[in-house]
């Protein structure tokens, strides 16, 4: 009488069974297959899905378009989708994850339209090396089976992204300047409710031109908008041997609830070396381009400069004009975000 393997279940002959033939075969046959799969699952491409998004709250994993998975081995596709169509929704409680069968030596394209829901255990009848994980969650982050995550609260593409991470759906607000009139200032308002009902959801903070490190400059309560210095780092000026008030400058992006514009790149940093008196630089693409020019980020000798305060950008000519004209020996950096 033939006995079974512990973890696969594989058929294998009893000690004294005779003949054995027909129970080696099955072995042989179960294990080639699990060979084959592994592989499958070692070469699957996964795409599509659309725009991801996760809320550790709700538990609520949502997905805009047909998720698809194709193989090295067949010209045949899986589709993972709703409900609801076209994408779908799962629930995820921590320490679960969503899973399902792995179709084998497909003839035709197959919709996975039931996702298992529960710990990582082994489905009755459904070898280990069968079963796909499409996404786990461990404390308030989902894990994809590429490898790719999303924190509480993010969104974006996961499969098919291009770049290897996820970009969340964000805009950027226009630089707030901020130049405390007394020295031991350790409390910066970033006025956030001047873009509500957008969300603040990260910053990038300068001071006196030189990028701030969080947590160990500054620390910001996106709730609120307040940015604190820690102990020992509070203004410093204006002071009686220097009158001139410390610059800070916030570059914030912020999350609307409605996400209007499309999918955006970054051109290679345009740097200008202009001669003196020059007020305009050219950035060499406008809003009227296709990609079309959206925002500019521009550095005068390493030093971030904020619109409108030191220079105003005219989209529809791609002209950037300085509030101070430049001077001898002077260097613009100007990093030039466009939109599709």
């Amino acid at each position: 009488m033939p006995d079974n393997t512990p973890q696969n279940d594989y058929p294998v002959p009893g000690e004294f069974e005779e003949p054995y033939f027909a129970t080696a075969k099955s072995y042989y046959l179960a294990a080639d297959m699990a060979d084959w799969a592994l592989g499958e699952n070692d070469n699957t491409v996964w795409a599509g899905g659309g725009s991801f998004s996760w809320n550790a709250t709700t538990g609520a994993l949502i997905w805009s378009t047909p998720v698809e998975l194709r193989t090295k081995t067949s010209v045949w596709k899986s589709t993972v989708t709703g409900p609801p169509a076209p994408g779908g929704v799962v629930v995820l409680q921590d320490g679960e994850v969503a899973f399902f069968q792995q179709p084998r030596l497909q003839i035709q394209d197959r919709v996975i339209t039931a996702l298992t829901i529960g710990p990582i255990t082994q489905l009755p009848g459904v070898r280990l090396h069968d079963i796909t994980l499409f996404a786990t969650r461990i404390g308030t982050t989902v894990f994809f089976a590429d490898g790719k995550s999303l924190k509480d609260g993010e969104s974006g593409e996961i499969f098919g992204a291009g770049t290897g991470s996820t970009v969340q759906p964000h805009e950027h607000q226009n630089s707030k300047v901020i130049e405390p009139p007394s020295s031991g200032t350790s409390v910066l308002d970033l006025n956030i409710i001047s873009f509500l009902p957008a969300n603040l959801k990260r910053i990038r903070l300068f001071r006196n031109g030189e990028l701030q490190n969080q947590p160990d400059d500054y620390s910001v309560d996106t709730t609120t908008g307040l940015v604190t210095l820690p102990v020992g780092l509070e203004t410093i000026r204006p002071s009686f041997l220097d009158p001139t008030p410390e610059r800070f400058v916030a570059l914030m992006e912020t999350f609307p609830p409605i996400i209007t514009t499309g999918d955006h790149q970054h051109m290679a940093p345009r740097i200008v070396e202009p001669i003196f008196g020059t007020f305009q630089i050219d950035m060499l693409v406008t809003s009227l381009d296709y990609p079309a020019l959206q925002r500019v980020e521009l550095h005068r000798n390493g030093s971030i400069q904020s619109s409108p305060d030191d220079y105003t950008l005219d989209l529809p000519s791609g002209l950037i004009t300085f509030v101070i004209p430049a001077t001898t020996g002077e260097r613009f950096t100007a990093f030039r975000e466009v939109q599709f």
